[in-house]
């Protein structure tokens, strides 16, 4: 992918996501060394608004990545979604599965992906064999969403979408609730763990109205104006001050935790005080960041191995503190690159041979426009 393809805040942005969830499962490093007893938990346990960075972020991509009308938008757009999803999920799973352990239905339950227990709370239901990968059925089913409204109508795709996003999750919360419930951490009191039992938790949980955040983020970017020259250095400053702003806000008790009303307002204004000013100022090359967002979907996945690999096999090599803490991170991504190059970008190369051998034939040209 080349730097000019790419919306620089979103692609440096998912990158820094991936990290502080990294942080945040790596911060018992850091606990009970110094002075400061908790210093993981003071500096990190907020890291895990990742996710709802990440879901943002989702929203925006996906309108972005379909916003070229092709002659198979379905197929393509499927085969696409697979193709980035699911090897380096099967990869990760199954790496997770022989190198720690679990059972055979877990195992099967991990690779759809479905949550652990849908009896249990919300957002995590129990969570996945492979930790992070419980955000995955939430991505997966907002892929499907999408499906829908690209099938109804391309050019209107993100309104269909948002729509029945909107719509699911209003019509399941009166149903298993009686009023509408934006709490992320809400336990439905399922009777049962049935597989059907994933459609109601996930399209009832106020976490997929953070994609509808993004989609409305893409909305916004698209009809921007050009801004007057003389009005954009004051503009600039106070977007700075809303990305600082932002910033504060994964730290206030006001918005602590997963969802639209909580990690996801932060998350929101950050991604729209970054997208606008990159529109008004740019935004200088980071190849180190751009890079990172290359690499975070690898990262986020395989991380989690190699801490529980650490951890089980004791591989921290007497290390305590802060050194325990770079070599668990630096080892995580010397691994994330490698499953990147590896798996991620061979399958992604692989779907782009693919669309183009069975289009091409058809007269139409290249398939893969983003």
């Amino acid at each position: 992918m080349k730097n000019q393809e790419v919306i620089k805040s979103i692609q440096y942005l998912r990158g820094l996501a991936a990290l502080m969830v990294v942080f945040y499962h790596f911060r018992h490093y850091l606990n009970g060394v110094y002075v400061e007893k908790d210093l993981g938990n003071l500096l990190f346990d907020q890291g895990a608004f990742g996710v709802d960075l990440f879901f943002i972020i989702s929203g925006f991509i996906i309108c972005y990545a379909t916003r070229r009308r092709e002659a198979h938008p379905l197929v393509s757009y499927a085969l696409k979604r697979v193709f980035r999803i699911y090897p380096l999920l099967i990869a990760s799973v199954l790496a997770f599965y022989f190198l720690l352990g679990a059972d055979g239905f877990s195992l099967v339950r991990s690779l759809i992906p479905l949550h652990a227990d849908y009896t249990d709370e919300g957002p995590f239901f129990g969570y996945n064999m492979l930790v992070p990968a419980w955000t995955l059925t939430y991505e997966i089913s907002f892929y499907l969403l999408f499906l829908v409204g690209l099938a109804v109508s391309h050019r209107h795709r993100k309104f269909f979408t948002a729509g029945l996003i909107v719509l699911s999750f209003v019509l399941l919360q009166l149903w298993l609730n009686g009023r509408i419930e934006l709490s992320a951490y809400e336990n439905y009191g399922f009777a049962g763990n049935w597989p059907e039992r994933a459609a109601l938790a996930i399209l009832s949980s106020p976490m997929i109205l953070e994609f509808v955040y993004g989609i409305a983020l893409y909305t916004l970017y698209r009809r921007l104006p050009q801004v007057p020259e003389r009005a954009r250095r004051g503009l600039g400053w106070v977007l700075l001050g809303a990305v600082a702003l932002s910033v504060l806000g994964y730290f206030s008790p006001a918005f602590n935790g997963h969802g639209p009303t909580n990690w996801g307002v932060p998350s929101l204004l950050l991604v729209l005080s970054l997208l606008l000013y990159e529109r008004i100022h740019g935004l200088p090359d980071c190849q180190w960041l751009f890079f990172l967002g290359n690499i975070s979907y690898s990262l986020y996945l395989t991380h989690i191995v190699v801490l529980k690999v650490i951890s089980t096999y004791h591989m921290n090599f007497g290390m305590r503190g802060v050194p325990a803490f770079v070599f668990a991170v630096g080892v995580s991504i010397g691994v994330a690159t490698l499953v990147y190059y590896l798996i991620e970008a061979r399958s992604i190369a692989a779907c782009r041979r693919l669309l183009n051998e069975w289009i091409r034939p058809r007269g139409q040209g290249s398939a893969f426009a983003h």
